[in-house]
């Protein structure tokens, strides 16, 4: 019901095609989203992986989708908006029915609604961004991986699941970890011994055979777009993401410190009977764990920049905030107080795969770094591609501890609901201000229509392995 109560909320957006020259999900649908759809109807279901006809930095799965409702139907753009946004909140509906079978109804809905007020995945069910697609495909693999238990089908459905991800965003082939975690770490042999990763080797390769088969299709599938593109990203997109930045580690480790503390209730399971002492005994076990996850988030982000910088690619409210709220000053490009609030993310990281029961500690800590080294090759530390994976991943962590706890059908405690509905009306409300102001606003004055024209970013200047059909800069 939450979900489609937030697609009516965003259809007037969708219905009416708002769209003006300063607004950026505008600017993304029109240069790069809007013309690579209309490429790929003319050619569907047949598809170009370069110049002119794909226009964007990444795998074409979700224009290809659009691509091929366009051509059936040839609607005109706003209902074809309407049809992203109905994929969006259909998305966004299945994983909180496959949330619900683990942690029950009232909490999975709880869970979900962050992530509907994020002013990024409203953007991208609004406006024709592949965004949600690629978020879509992060959850349900990796609650594939967290609840169902590893075999021959469930190998096969991960491959497959796992190469349409990479065909919607090719850096989604991180959730290749956590599905191996998942079989790696499948119950065998019985007994408190099954939980330590380093024993049974050849039990545990033997379960892993199956995935690693299942899976060499998404990653030939990357090793082809490698081949076609001369790198990861199209070439004219490769000026762009022109290499790792390790802000992004930091970044997200800042993000799990903002959020996480809405969500530690639920996963702590304050209210419930004995919670005090559950919580005393976790706290005590994971105090190492915690202390060491402090020491080494501080040190990473102490040698690493973390003012705001949009023209070295750290922007977006979180480095902003960071930079005001900092009273000593930067030292160089080091900000005191983003450097604490990574280590206090790293401290909450700990706590919070403690919390989880061992096998799903593993796979969510697969999770977690698979996306932190997919994150960290890019150059851009954009708060666009870091807030919805911290609600996902604190979403899930919460699911699983919850579930392992009570049966799905009893009702949470109303002080583990509370601060997580806080922090949804919070940025439900934030996400509203700011869709008012930047988008709907400039486009009730009559500001300037985005342009269609074959804008693209500046390119490197040589490229040994340069696609003949790239346009010149």
């Amino acid at each position: 019901m939450l979900p489609v109560l937030w697609g009516l909320a965003l259809s007037p957006i969708a219905l009416n095609d708002v769209r003006h020259a300063g607004g950026r999900a505008s600017f993304d649908q029109v240069l790069f989203h809007e013309h690579t759809i209309d490429a790929m109807a003319k050619t569907w279901p047949l598809f170009n992986l370069t110049y002119p006809d794909h226009f964007v930095a990444m795998t074409p799965g979700y224009h290809w989708v659009l691509g091929g409702v366009l051509r059936m139907t040839g609607m005109a753009d706003p209902g074809l908006r309407l049809v992203a946004l109905l994929l969006s909140v259909a998305s966004f509906s299945l994983l909180g029915v496959l949330m619900a079978r683990r942690c029950g109804l009232v909490m999975a809905a709880v869970l979900v609604a962050p992530l509907l007020a994020s002013v990024y995945i409203a953007n991208s069910a609004a406006w024709m961004l592949a965004d949600n697609a690629g978020w879509l495909w992060v959850g349900l693999l990796s609650i594939g991986a967290l609840l169902w238990k590893p075999s021959v089908r469930w190998a096969i459905v991960m491959g497959l699941g796992l190469l349409l991800a990479v065909w919607t965003r090719q850096n989604l082939l991180f959730l290749a970890l956590p599905v191996w975690a998942a079989a790696w770490m499948r119950a065998e042999p019985d007994g408190p011994a099954s939980m330590n990763p380093f024993i049974a080797i050849p039990t545990r390769l033997k379960n892993l055979l199956p995935i690693a088969g299942a899976t060499l299709p998404a990653i030939a599938s990357l090793v082809y777009l490698h081949h076609v593109w001369g790198g990861l990203v199209p070439y004219e997109f490769q000026g762009q993401y022109d290499g790792a930045n390790p802000s992004n580690l930091v970044l997200q480790l800042m993000m799990l410190a903002g959020l996480g503390v809405f969500f530690m209730p639920a996963v702590l399971g304050v209210g419930e009977p004995g919670w005090k002492r559950r919580v005393v005994a976790l706290v005590r076990s994971a105090a190492p764990w915690m202390v060491l996850g402090f020491v080494l988030a501080g040190m990473v982000a102490a040698v690493t920049p973390t003012t705001h910088a949009p023209t070295e690619g750290r922007a977006g409210l979180v480095w902003s905030v960071a930079d005001k709220i900092n009273l000593l000053g930067p030292i160089g490009e080091t900000n005191p107080v983003a450097v604490l609030m990574a280590a206090t993310g790293g401290a909450v990281l700990a706590l919070m795969l403690a919390a989880a029961p061992a096998r799903q500690r593993w796979i969510l800590a697969s999770l977690y770094a698979g996306f932190a080294v997919a994150q960290a090759a890019s150059s851009e530390v954009w708060q666009r591609y870091h807030e919805p994976f911290a609600l996902m991943f604190l979403g899930l962590s919460t699911m699983v501890a919850v579930g392992a706890r009570s049966r799905p059908n009893l009702r949470p405690p109303v002080v583990q609901l509370g601060p997580i509905l806080v922090l949804a009306m919070g940025m439900a409300i934030t996400t509203s201000v700011v869709l008012w102001q930047r988008e709907v606003v400039p486009w009730r004055n009559g500001a300037e229509q985005t342009p269609v024209s074959s804008l693209l970013p500046e390119p490197p200047a040589e490229n040994p392995k340069r696609p003949n059909d790239a346009p010149q800069p």
